[in-house]
Order: C-alpha cells, then structure tokens, then sequence
C-alpha cells in the first residue's frame, strides 16, 4: 500500500513516500548552492512542507563507461549543478536504527543517488536506515587551478552531507551515533577519506568499502597542469576565467577528452580526483589506520575487477602474448614472466587478455585492498575481507567491478538493462544476495558480520585463508 508521510528536518517538514512499510524522502537538500567551483554553503530552510515523493536531479555527467556492464543508470534522469541533495529509506520514523551512508562511485566522473543504489530493499529488512546522495564529480567537483578553484569540492559536499545526516536522521529513525559510511570504488575511498580526516572521523562508526582504488590524492602541482591541459583541450585562456561562465556540456566534453588523452595499455585512467590539500592528507590510509584504528571495517574485491573496463576495448580483448609480456615486464621486470603465467590462471580462456585482467585487477584494487586491510588489522580494527567470484554471464568480463552492487542492494529489479545481469541464475543470485545482506546488515548492527546460520566469517590479518568467498 502507498502513501504519503510526513517529516522534519532542521530545514522544515518533509513529505516523503510510504511503499509496503518503508518510508523514503527524495531530494533532500543538504547544503545550498553558492556557484561553480564555490563551497556549498548551508541548506535553505523552507515554510509548509517540501514535496520529496520524487527522485530529484543528479550532478552534470555524460555516460558512464560502465554502462558497459551497467547498463544506463543514469538515462532520463535530471541534471542540474545545483544538486546538493540526498534520498533517506527507512523502515521506523520513530525507531533508533543504524544509519548507511553510501556514497556511490563513478570513478569519480559519474554516478549519484540513482534508482540503482535505491536503499529500498535493505531497509525493508527493518534493520537500517539509509542515505544516498549526490556529489559534485568530474572537473567540476575535483578541478585544482589557483585562482578558480580550491579542489577538493566532491569532498567537502560529502562532508557537508555527513553532518546533515548526524543532525538530522534522529528524526527519520536513526542513530546519529551509529553511522557506518559505505562506498563502492571512487566511494570506498571517499569512504577511507572520510575515517582519515579530522572533521569528519569521529563521525564515522565503522566502514564499508567496496571495491577500493588505491590512488593516493592529485599532487598540487600535478593538478594544476591538468587543469591547464583541460583549458587547451576547450580552447580557451590558461588562466581558466572562461571555465566560471562555460556551458557544463563543453567542459563534460574535454574532460572526456582529457580522460582518453591520459589513457594507458590495460589501465583505468583517472583524469580529475582530491587533491592533497588542506583536509585532504597525501596518504589518507595512513591517517586512517591513525584516527580509525580499532573500529570496524567491511571490505573487498571482485575476482576480476578489470573486466569491467577491459572487455569493451578490442585492443585488450585481442592484445597478444608479447604485448601482455611487455606490459608485466615492464610492471615487474624479471618476475614479468612468472606473474603473466599465475595472473592468467583460471581466468577466461583467453590467455594474454586474461593476464591483462588479472593485472590491471590487482594493481587499481586488490593489491591495494589488502594492503588497507591489513594496516587497519595492525591498528586493532576488527577487518573482515571478502571476495566476490560469482561471474557474470556477460562475455568475458568475469565476477567484474560493479557486479557485487545489486547482490548488497538486493534491488535486481532496479537494473533491468543491466548486461552484466543478462542471463544469470536468478534463484542463485537472490539466495547469494539474501546471504550478503545479512553479513552486511550484522556488521552494520555489531561490527561483525558473523551471525546464527551463517558460515563463519575470520577477522583479516593479511591471509587470503581469512577471506569470506562470495559465490
């Protein structure tokens, strides 16, 4: 049954939506838009209620390169600079539940709170509220030029967000004391940043982190060149005054540019992230493992992460042995031989692409996974560490980056045009799901996913005998 339901926040009344027992509030805004490349400033307030019964705009994006596998998340859906808002889903407006703050990737170009990452089905299952929200992304959250803007914009808006949602989801049900941030690739380390900084730690009770990049944040310098580089590529003055009054499609449309120019053989090329500046630390991992150690951590990888990225590109897919060789060896030197043959084991039946995968995999997100993993073990956190080898029936992309995502969510229904989802086993995967859901949903609850039931999860101390294999 559908209906409408009411609730407050410091800004005024809310108007949200109640479906089959879960209530959920759209386009809440969490800070006020003061221009492009400005800090947001503090939310409006409002007289009468705020309708929030309807998904609301999402910021300036051009198709994901993961629509790949993806499918069109962000098709039809509305585009605004002015989209500093977040969604709310619970299940008790008077309850005392612990909050997910999920903070969606994109590599940080794309993504927002999309019906894809609807917290719909998790909190029907009446143990959790969650928030989904948007971010400034692209050149337009990350751009660092002296003069026009101070960087670091995405970063400041998800902070903004976090105390919105500490100040104000007591009255949507929700324990301000209890706020485990949760993020999937450029997320997760948003979700690693946010547990590092002093504004923002002690606001974070445990983490969840999904698929992590290991990138450390844009050197200044580097980012100012970039930002020089992105005014050659519109034509404009490298002072970058024009870029304050730019039409948002030119500037989606160098970016894009910038981002193929900056492309390497069998990599993800990142054209525009933090820099480290101000809150922002050069090795966030490290002030994590320093303000965050001893509190939970949830996190993990697909076994073949790069799939999603590679299986597009006909140069990977027919990339020949002396090719891969070279790439490895290049990589490794001596050890290139040795690693080519165990990266390409057991993966796909094509064996230079495969070694390519299992490269490009650990060397954006496994090896750096673990790596955080293990440093917050030896901080005394709690770690649990898991995999994800259910693979997807899509061609040669494998258990690929993004496919965990409907598996948490348990929202299949909200990815219909998904490739990555076409043909698989749907009683398999719902099961799967039920089994992800309850380890996440114990963990958000304890700090620890194991629970009656369930098979036994270890707590991480740098052995892969201590992952949790999702299959």
């Amino acid at each position: 049954m559908e209906g409408t339901v009411l609730a407050q926040c410091e800004q005024g009344v809310l108007e949200g939506v109640t479906n089959e027992g879960v209530h959920t509030f759209f386009d809440i805004p969490y800070a006020a838009n003061c221009g492009r490349f400005q800090a947001a400033g503090e939310p409006a307030r409002w007289n009468g209620q705020r309708n929030s019964t309807r998904p609301g705009p999402v910021f300036p994006q051009w198709p994901s390169r993961l629509d790949f596998v993806m499918g069109p998340t962000a098709r039809g859906v509305e585009q605004s600079e002015d989209a500093f808002r977040l969604n709310v889903f619970t299940p008790d407006l008077t309850g005392k539940l612990p909050v997910v703050f999920w903070i969606h990737g994109g590599g940080f170009m794309t993504g927002g709170a999309l019906p894809c990452y609807s917290g719909d089905s998790i909190a029907r299952l009446d143990r959790a509220v969650v928030v989904t929200m948007n971010y400034r992304l692209g050149v337009l959250g990350n751009l660092y030029m002296e003069g026009i803007s101070p960087g670091n914009l995405a970063v400041s808006d998800l902070a903004r967000a976090l105390q919105w949602v500490r100040k104000n989801i007591a009255n949507f049900g929700g324990d301000p004391d209890s706020i485990v941030v949760a993020g999937q690739s450029a997320g997760a380390w948003f979700a690693q940043l946010l547990a590092s900084m002093p504004s923002t730690h002690r606001l974070v009770k445990a983490i969840a982190m999904l698929s992590y990049p290991g990138l450390q944040p844009m050197a200044l310098s580097k980012a100012q060149a970039t930002a020089v580089q992105l005014c050659e590529t519109v034509g404009i003055a490298s002072t970058g005054k024009e870029l304050l009054t730019l039409p948002v499609e030119r500037i989606l449309q160098a970016q894009t540019r910038l981002t193929g120019a900056v492309a390497k053989f069998a990599e993800v090329p990142i054209a525009f992230m933090p820099v480290a500046s101000g809150s922002v630390p050069a090795d966030p991992g490290a002030h994590a493992q320093e303000r965050f150690g001893g509190k939970p951590v949830f996190i993990g990888w697909t076994r073949d992460e790069s799939g999603s990225f590679f299986a597009s590109n006909p140069a990977l897919l027919g990339a020949t042995k002396e090719q891969a060789l070279q790439k490895f060896k290049d990589e490794f030197g001596d050890d290139g031989v040795a690693r080519y043959e165990s990266a390409a084991e057991g993966r796909f039946d094509r064996k230079p692409y495969a070694a390519l995968v299992g490269l490009g995999s650990e060397k954006l997100i496994v090896g750096p996974t673990r790596r955080f993993a293990k440093r917050m073990a030896e901080a005394a956190s709690s770690v649990f560490a898991y995999r994800f080898d259910f693979p997807s029936p899509q061609p040669n992309v494998g258990a690929c980056h993004c496919l965990e995502l409907p598996f948490f969510f348990g929202n299949f229904e909200n990815w219909i045009e998904a490739p990555m989802l076409e043909g698989v086993d749907e009683p398999r995967s719902r099961a799967l799901s039920a089994r992800i859901q309850t380890y996440f949903l114990n963990f958000v609850e304890s700090g620890n996913p194991n629970g009656v039931g369930l098979p036994s999860w270890k707590a991480f101390n740098g052995d892969d005998g201590d992952l949790m294999y999702f299959d």
